[in-house]
């Protein structure tokens, strides 16, 4: 997946600003923080936590997510 990502970037020679990508990754690491909370979370028997972690995590990371495909589309369309 990194691997087309980096393909995708390249062909199409998108730039990015540093905010952008501090943005990203922390929405990755969100992302990751919801899956491993919910399987951790259900392996506890917690299904009301795992459900209400995955959603709080994982909806924050997506979202934040969101903000920089915009944000990145919108700059490189610009130019």
């Amino acid at each position: 997946m990194a691997i087309l990502g980096g393909w995708i970037v390249m062909t199409k020679q998108l730039k990015f600003r540093w905010y952008e990508l501090l943005i990203g990754a922390v929405g990755l690491i969100s992302v990751f923080a919801a899956v491993q909370h919910y399987f951790s979370s259900i392996r506890e028997w917690e299904a009301t936590s795992a459900w209400l972690g995955a959603v709080v995590f994982g909806l924050l990371g997506l979202i934040m997510l969101g903000v920089v495909f915009q944000l990145v589309r919108r700059h490189n369309r610009a130019r």
